[in-house]
């Protein structure tokens, strides 16, 4: 009887949950053996604002996974077990047990690396005073987020925050919120505070909300309605120092003002949590990125053939830059581990089509999503003078309906080769799986001559004859102009919006709705 190729796996999260699926379903022969230092797998951290928010009660709907499934379908689960050192001369592992803090070494014949990322203490790499809690002057260390902040402060990423959160917003001295980090994260924060009654500041260094994923004219309206809502937007303003009183933070200071704060949260972004990697002489197992992600080829393989990497840690394809990127979304994981798996199961018979970072969110109101890259983002890494892009905005139905609404979208190109490179379309209306057209449109290096062309279908009750995204593709493409494509509106009840469509140019500062 042969001896079965032995694969372990470190990381059981989006990646590596789906990683295991895909080498039990596909590889039966093989030992499979995974490690992960929580105590759970699988958790949705996208949930912890609508848990925040009081959206429900019962957390356990944010699993969809555990390792009790994953052993019955024949993996070999250690949870609470950190991987410490990575040897790939010998091809071991130090794995170390967290309960009863014993160490021993691990071997494998093929290794699977899912160990994600982690949020950003030194915001423009600097140390904040006042961030970690000092014992005699000495940082300590902490299980749960690497070392011990100041109590009131705290990260947003795994079932243990959102737990604390939840204790911490419990208690009726809790009445100022301090976010720091607009991105995707601060933002879905900041809107679950405001639901439970709190005061809520956000500060950032940019100088909008969002600057990565939306162009202003999707930002603009929603910080509007966010300024509404009671949220104190300082942005454009740098983090330099938190104020502890106590041992507990009590104010946060930045480079232009200092606000009151009962509870602060670190949402400045993350890195890959790949120093494990990093040996005493700073050489490193694996070949990194400047950003510290793992490189990786099509098949998700290391720069060591027997090793893979798949999820937040590594950098992956993205067919909007043309180039590996560490984009850290729970989508790019769960694709990554299911190629990755197959991968070590086939001996790298499936090659990875790429990414476009593929995003949405909803909040205040509004519901956005985007895919590849926004025209400020695409300027900046191509040159302005090699992207264009239209950004149109209309109502949706023919005036004969009896509701409407309006939806807007951003369409961007690369001017030579006239090849999509991103999208994004907003509306206070569910319009954000039109974005899933345009992701496969950039994975297949459709033009923006194609658009106008692509088979669309018209109904009064989803759309108009010039539907908004064919309607932006004919004027981007200028084979029709704003007068061709309006639908004239004979009914009172209509002519306001489609007045505001029909004035909206490419050039002109967005009008509020």
């Amino acid at each position: 009887m042969s001896k079965k190729t032995k694969v372990v796996l470190v990381g059981i999260n989006h990646a590596g949950t789906t990683a295991v699926k895909a080498l039990i379903r596909n590889y039966p022969d093989a030992e499979i053996v995974c490690y992960d230092r929580n105590d759970n797998i699988s958790f949705l951290g996208c949930g912890i604002a609508l848990w925040v928010g009081k959206e429900f009660n019962d957390a356990r709907g944010l699993f969809y996974a555990s390792a009790e499934q994953l052993t019955k379908m024949g993996a070999k689960v250690n949870m609470a077990h950190e991987m410490t050192k990575l040897n790939t001369n010998t091809k071991t592992l130090t794995i170390k047990n967290l309960k009863t803090d014993q160490a021993f070494t691990e071997t494998y014949d093929k290794l699977i690396l899912a160990i994600g990322s982690w949020p950003i203490l030194n915001p423009g790499g600097k140390e904040i005073p006042g961030l970690l809690a000092l014992k005699n002057g000495v940082v300590q260390d902490d299980l749960l987020n690497g070392y011990k902040l100041t109590e009131g402060i705290y990260l947003s990423k795994l079932y243990q925050h959102a737990q604390t959160l939840i204790t911490e917003l419990n208690k009726s001295s809790v009445k100022n919120v301090v976010v720091i980090g607009a991105g995707y994260i601060g933002i879905e924060l900041v809107e679950a505070f405001t639901k439970i009654n709190k005061e809520v500041t956000l500060i950032d260094f940019e100088n909008r909300i969002m600057p990565r994923y939306y162009d202003p004219e999707f930002t603009n309206d929603l910080e509007t309605d966010m300024k509404k809502a009671g949220v104190k937007l300082q942005l454009g303003e740098v983090l330099t120092e938190f104020t502890v009183k106590n041992n507990h933070v009590s104010e946060v200071i930045t480079n232009r003002g200092k606000y009151q704060a009962d509870l602060v949260i670190m949402a400045v972004g993350f890195l890959p949590n790949t120093k494990v990697l990093i040996n005493n002489d700073g050489s490193s197992e694996l070949k990194l990125d400047a950003r510290g992600a793992i490189i990786v080829n099509k098949y998700f393989q290391t720069s060591n053939d027997d090793v893979y990497a798949v999820g937040d840690c590594i950098a992956i394809h993205s067919n909007a830059w043309g180039r590996d990127v560490n984009i850290a979304l729970a989508t790019n994981a769960v694709r990554s581990g299911l190629v990755a798996g197959l991968n070590v199961a086939t001996n790298n018979q499936v090659p990875f089509p790429g990414v476009q970072g593929t995003n949405a969110i909803s909040v205040f109101g509004w519901k956005f999503a985007a895919t590849g890259l926004s025209e400020i983002s695409a300027k900046a890494i191509f040159g302005q003078e090699n992207v264009d892009a239209i950004y149109y905005q209309d109502t949706i139905y023919p005036p004969f309906m009896k509701d409407n609404h309006q939806v807007k979208i951003k369409i961007v190109w690369d001017k030579k080769t006239r090849k999509i490179l991103g999208a994004e379309v907003g509306s206070q209306y569910d319009h954000t799986e039109v974005i899933y057209m345009f992701s496969l449109a950039i994975m297949k290096n459709v033009t923006i001559d194609e658009l106008p062309l692509i088979d669309m279908y018209f109904l009064p009750h989803f759309n108009k004859p010039y539907n908004y995204v064919t309607a932006a593709a004919v004027l981007a493409t200028g084979l029709l102009s704003q007068n061709d494509i309006i639908y004239p509106d004979p009914y009172e009840k209509g002519a306001q919006l489609n007045e505001a469509a029909a004035s909206q140019t490419t050039n002109q500062e967005e009008k509020g709705w």
